[in-house]
């Protein structure tokens, strides 16, 4: 599937099938400790049966002045058994979720992986909000499945064959009973498994769906009050709470009547063998010590079925969960390594070209690029320029591979990088944004990231060639100082700056400036293009830029309109020459020489 193109993975019968497949398959490397999991419930149940059958056996020798004879040794099997009921349950518990807390650690790691394959092609189908449902919610609602059902469903079929078994022994009629009850039991969630699974999937949908609303407004607080916007928005938000509230209060309906069929059915069955027993009590067809025994045999009965049961209950969102995941484990990333790549030791010189590029984000849309070419030579500086929506940004999306063309290609070094492995192309490449990201971590840290061998003074020394140097000296703590998510701490300007450092340390034969400087001073961005120049002579450097500065100080233009390349030549060059750049220059640039 090309550009990160999601399956359609339907919640089909058979789609269910094979994600329970999965989730089973996820614990195979855990099969010893699952095992200890299924042998410490069965033994739970078991020892819980057993001490209720002693005790109620010992009541009725009690009532028959029988029980002094057999005290001591009844009274050591119940000490027994609640024991081992005791350090059973502790083992369920700890195998259990074990294995369950393992699995989803390995889904997290799984998840962010696969996700960082699949974009930027999957983010554009996607908001954050949604996708973190994804990696921390979608897969904590696994807990249930992993823990407390697949487990719990093997034991519940073990202890009931176990009771069946008992009840059989005292009389065959009892254990018929039983078998028609626990069969009615189960088949009820069974009953409203498909209504479950689509209200299991409304419920995740809704609250991806609010969390993306409300990450959102948390993202864009700031334009929301400079707007007056915000009320409108809490009423989004509201509406998007009102609609998870509405799909959760139907889900919960649901799981109500089906826990009172339950119990109403656990109830009948308890009176009915009740009235049975006692008719063959009356009848001398099992002995009267045997009556509270089959009385507590049969309240016990379905103890772990209504647990397996109540799990089940919640298979709707679990089944809804694991489809959720699985539709971005099955997503195909939109680039991927070629077998035949090289390693990037041959790529050294930074020299790139594109070969008639045409690329369109999606299939039914334009393309945004049609037949590009051009050269930038190694060491040269070129800018890219052109009004809005002329495709600048899009040739750097693609050199850095966030996508393939669909036709064409593009090269390093006259080498297509297609045939670089990705990491190799990203050691090779370092790309400064306009919208910079800066981590929740120290300003030192923020700029090693371009270098993380780099000492102390390799990062003053790149501080100061970007002109970060100076103003990180007056935050609160200088370099420690943590910039904050997002680096919301500092100014857009700042931000740029730290950026700038941080590429300048990691001294990659090819940067890319997208907009690098748009949040800079004039003066600012003066010195900082005088000390890139000294920093990184040699190297090749591809920038987008508004700014006629920055444009005129490019040793080459390539110029582009439409998705097309319309000239290239340097600013003398095209300025002198009549076309669409000097009309560019005459008609879109403002007194402050940026282009609008």
């Amino acid at each position: 599937m090309k550009n990160g193109k999601q399956p359609n993975t339907g919640n089909t019968g058979g789609q269910r099938l094979k994600n329970v497949l999965r989730l089973v398959a996820s614990m195979k490397p855990y099969a010893a400790e699952m095992l200890g999991t299924i042998f410490s419930t069965f033994l739970k149940h078991a020892a819980n049966i057993a001490s209720a059958g002693i005790v109620a056996y010992m009541v009725a020798l009690a009532m028959e002045g029988r029980l002094r004879d057999r005290f001591g040794l009844l009274f050591g099997w119940l000490c027994v058994c609640l024991g081992a009921k005791a350090l059973m349950y502790y083992g369920e518990m700890w195998f259990g979720h074990d294995v369950a807390y393992r699995v989803l650690k390995d889904f997290r790691i799984r998840l962010y992986d696969k996700v960082e394959q699949i974009s930027p092609a999957f983010l554009l189908e996607k908001h954050s909000g949604q996708i973190g449902a994804t990696l921390m919610g979608d897969v904590e609602i696994l807990e249930w499945f992993l823990a407390h059902t697949f487990g719990s469903a093997i034991v519940a079929v073990l202890v009931t064959l176990l009771l069946l078994a008992a009840l059989g022994w005292i009389h065959g009629a009892l254990s018929i009973l039983m078998l028609a009850f626990a069969v009615f039991v189960s088949a009820t969630s069974f009953i409203f498994q498909k209504r479950a699974d689509t209200q299991g999937r409304e419920v995740r949908e809704k609250l991806a769906e609010a969390n993306a609303v409300t990450i959102e407004g948390i993202h864009g607080l700031r334009e929301l009050l400079t707007l007056n916007f915000l009320e409108h928005y809490k009423e989004k938000n509201r509406e998007a709470m009102q609609s998870l509230y509405r799909a959760q209060i139907t889900y919960s309906r649901r799981q109500g009547v089906e826990t009172m069929l339950m119990q109403l059915c656990v109830g009948v069955f308890t009176v009915i063998v009740m009235g049975l027993a006692a008719v063959f009590v009356a009848q001398g067809l099992i002995p009267f010590a045997l009556y509270p025994v089959v009385v507590m045999l049969s309240a016990l009965l379905f103890s772990p079925l209504i647990e397996v049961c109540g799990a089940a209950r919640n298979l709707g969102l679990v089944f809804a969960a694991a489809n959720r995941l699985q539709i971005v484990f099955d997503t195909q990333p939109a680039v991927r390594d070629e077998e035949l790549a090289v390693e990037a030791g041959t790529l050294a010189k930074g020299g790139l070209s594109f070969d008639k590029v045409t690329f369109s984000y999606r299939p039914e849309l334009s393309p945004v690029l049609r037949e590009v070419s051009f050269e930038v030579k190694p060491g040269e500086t070129a800018a890219l320029v052109g009004p809005s929506g002329a495709g600048k940004s899009t040739c750097v999306n693609l050199l850095l591979r966030y996508w393939d063309p669909q036709s064409g290609s593009i090269h390093l070094d006259n080498r297509n990088i297609r045939a670089v492995p990705l990491k190799n192309l990203h050691d090779m490449t370092c790309a400064v944004l306009q919208d910079v990201y800066l981590f929740n971590i120290s300003v030192r840290e923020n700029i090693r990231l371009g270098n993380m061998e780099a000492d102390d003074e390799a990062v003053t020394a790149a501080a100061k060639a970007a002109y970060a140097h100076d103003f990180i000296l007056t935050l609160p703590k200088g370099y420690d100082t943590v910039t904050g998510e997002r680096g919301v701490r500092l100014s857009g300007g700042q931000r740029q700056r730290v950026a700038i450092a941080r590429a300048i340390l990691k001294n990659a034969p090819v940067l890319i400036f997208d907009e690098a400087v748009a949040n800079l001073d004039t003066e600012s961005e003066r010195y900082i293009r005088l000390a890139l120049r000294e920093q990184l002579k040699g190297r090749t450097i591809l920038m987008v830029a508004h700014r006629l500065s920055t444009i005129m100080s490019a040793d080459k233009l390539i110029v582009l309109n439409n998705g097309r390349v319309v000239q290239t030549g340097s600013h003398k060059e095209l300025i002198n020459r009549e076309g669409f750049y000097r009309d560019l220059v005459a008609g879109q640039f403002d007194t402050a020489g940026v282009l609008i």
